[in-house]
């Protein structure tokens, strides 16, 4: 069985938001507080084993204290 269930595009924005928590410096656990969400939920999400929204996104970067519309911008350039 795969490890994730997601491929390609997915694989993108997963690491994106990866790396951009990781410059603001959290933890998993740190990021979900601020969006109230369990530490669970934001492995999941960078295992990509599970989807965000797009007012998830919204969430994810204004917690990182990171422009949502440029961590966007940052996504689509990767994608080509």
């Amino acid at each position: 069985m795969p490890k994730t269930i997601f491929t390609g595009d997915n694989r993108t924005v997963v690491e994106a938001l990866r790396q951009a928590r990781l410059q603001a410096g959290l933890k998993q656990a740190e990021l979900a507080a601020r969006i109230g969400k369990d530490q669970s939920w934001v492995s999941l999400v960078e295992g990509s084993q599970r989807r965000v929204d797009v007012v998830e996104f919204i969430e994810i970067a204004k917690a990182l204290d990171v422009d949502p519309v440029k961590l966007l911008r940052e996504i689509l350039g990767r994608l080509g």
